[in-house]
């Protein structure tokens, strides 16, 4: 199969990830763990958020993937419950991958199993999450009816020179030990064979139906960018790059009244037209230009009190 892009799959293992490093190596691609479970219940990968905006900043599209303990149909329900509210306002341009794979859901049974994982995918994308699974060969082979749940995308993990499986896949995980720059220490690598972006993009999945952030008009407000990595866009999609901006300061036009896509965002202009582009803390700021009105008007009052004195000396 001809390779669509090369990426890579991060969780809080991997800690911070300088994802400029990770695009400047060649990865096209990352898929993001959501979080999974632990002796405390059920929690969101620390690095998740971090990672989602790291990686779009640096132009990887992006997934995302949980891994599930999930033994019944509450226990499913639980999980996107949790997962779902951390997905609101993002646009990703891979699916969400329920990861199934712990050895405890073995015992379920083949039916079973199977029936919790494409339950799992039927409700995220009636939440309008494009869905897919992962898991690896010798697990599918055992413990799950791969037949049934052939419509949904697969990542498959297998790490020999060609995956075991015979079935269709739309992803392989091909190593748990790449070396890859950016990230500390070994690395999940991944093939990615499908596009999926023109699917997502035609079915409003994965945030894409959504028109963009509510915007306000900015009034006396100046963007001022002192970072030379402040990329800016067409509209509010990390996709839609156009370059770099140069430093210096910029009119606003409009600015977002919530965070879109994890992002506060601004219209401003520049070169005669009007883009967009995010507030990074590290590259940029907002700032209120004053009219100078209100000077004007202390500045005049200042100026009759120096007018009177000089007529009451003389």
């Amino acid at each position: 199969m001809a390779v669509f892009q090369t990426g890579i799959d991060v969780s809080r293992y991997q800690g911070n990830v300088n994802w400029p490093q990770v695009a400047a190596s060649g990865k096209q691609f990352a898929i993001v763990r959501l979080g999974s479970s632990n002796n405390s219940g059920l929690y969101v990968d620390p690095y998740f958020l971090q990672n989602v905006n790291g990686a779009h900043a640096a132009g990887l599209r992006v997934g995302a993937y949980y891994y599930t303990y999930a033994r019944s149909q509450s226990a499913v329900i639980d999980e996107l419950t949790l997962f779902l509210n951390v997905l609101e306002g993002l646009q990703l341009e891979y699916p969400v991958f329920v990861d199934v794979e712990d050895d405890s859901l073995a015992a379920l049974g083949r039916a079973q199993l199977t029936g919790l994982v494409r339950f799992a995918m039927d409700i995220l994308y009636q939440r309008g999450w494009y869905a897919g699974w992962y898991s690896y060969t010798n697990f599918i082979l055992n413990y799950l009816n791969a037949a049934e749940l052939s419509q949904y995308p697969l990542w498959l993990a297998d790490y020999r020179a060609q995956p075991g499986y015979t079935g269709s896949y739309a992803m392989w995980q091909y190593s748990s030990s790449g070396s890859v720059g950016g990230v500390t220490g070994a690395c999940d690598v991944n093939n990615a064979y499908v596009d999926f972006l023109p699917t997502i993009r035609s079915g409003n999945f994965n945030g894409y139906g959504s028109s963009g952030p509510q915007m306000e008009p900015a009034e006396n407000t100046r963007l001022v960018v002192f970072g030379a990595q402040t990329e800016y866009f067409y509209t509010a999609n990390f996709n839609d790059v156009v370059g770099y901006l140069p430093v210096g300061s910029y009119t606003v036009t409009q600015k977002s009244t919530a965070r879109f896509n994890g992002y506060d965002w601004v219209i401003f202009r520049y070169q005669g037209g009007e883009y967009w582009t995010a507030l990074l803390g590290d590259r940029n700021r907002l700032e209120t230009v004053n009219d100078c009105s209100e000077c004007q008007d202390q500045l005049s009052a200042a100026r009759a009190k120096i007018e009177a004195a000089r007529a009451a000396l003389e």
